[in-house]
């Protein structure tokens, strides 16, 4: 976890819909795979040299309007979908298996962020539901929704994938979601995260 993320005045989270494979240099021999894959991660830097990406400048542009102040470096990211097959969303029983860890909502209430983004798409809306049980999406612009569910904080969102609204030249949605994001919402999700500084002080 990026040490600035505990300190910035909107803790975000973006959340994609799955990963689009991993490292080409994978090192079978290492002795740790689980310190390996973690520093692959650190390394990866939130997607320092992939700026043509709109996922990323989405991403980046997005916390940069909640966070004027913090470092690019004070977001989180995550995905729905955990793993992918050939760059793909996986078959229905990989991904099944998968999400029965329950391994995102786990994430959420470990990092307890004050906003989540999901660039994920109506495609994804069935794995969004199916992740988060009588989760509810409600439109609040012509672009996005809000997901309301109790393990999501206020400001969460669900958004057509950024690659998407660049196409359809809608990137001005993000402008939209910021404003939206920065009012006070009806909870402070500070409230329920005893553990995070604990957390921000055991990571790298």
């Amino acid at each position: 976890m990026p040490q600035a993320y505990g300190g910035t005045g909107k803790r975000l989270l973006i959340v994609g819909q799955q990963t689009f494979g991993w490292s080409s240099d994978v090192d079978k021999r290492a002795s740790d795979p689980i310190e390996w894959l973690m520093d692959n991660y650190d390394r990866f830097a939130l997607g320092r040299e992939y700026w043509a990406s709109p996922f990323w400048q989405a991403a980046h542009q997005l916390n940069e309007k909640l966070n004027p102040e913090s470092s690019a470096a004070s977001f989180l990211w995550s995905n729905l979908i955990k793993v992918d097959q050939d760059g793909e969303r996986p078959t229905q029983e990989v991904e099944e298996a998968v999400c029965a860890l329950r391994l995102l909502p786990t994430e959420i209430e470990i990092v307890c962020p004050d906003v989540v983004v999901f660039f994920t798409g109506p495609r994804y809306d069935d794995r969004l539901r199916a992740s988060f049980d009588l989760l509810r999406l409600v439109e609040t612009d012509k672009t996005f929704s809000r997901v309301i569910h109790p393990a999501l904080p206020h400001h969460s969102y669900r958004t057509p994938h950024p690659k998407y609204l660049r196409l359809s030249k809608q990137s001005d949605t993000l402008t939209r979601l910021a404003d939206r994001a920065n009012q006070v919402g009806p909870q402070d999700s500070r409230l329920c995260c005893r553990g995070l500084k604990d957390l921000v002080r055991f990571t790298r």
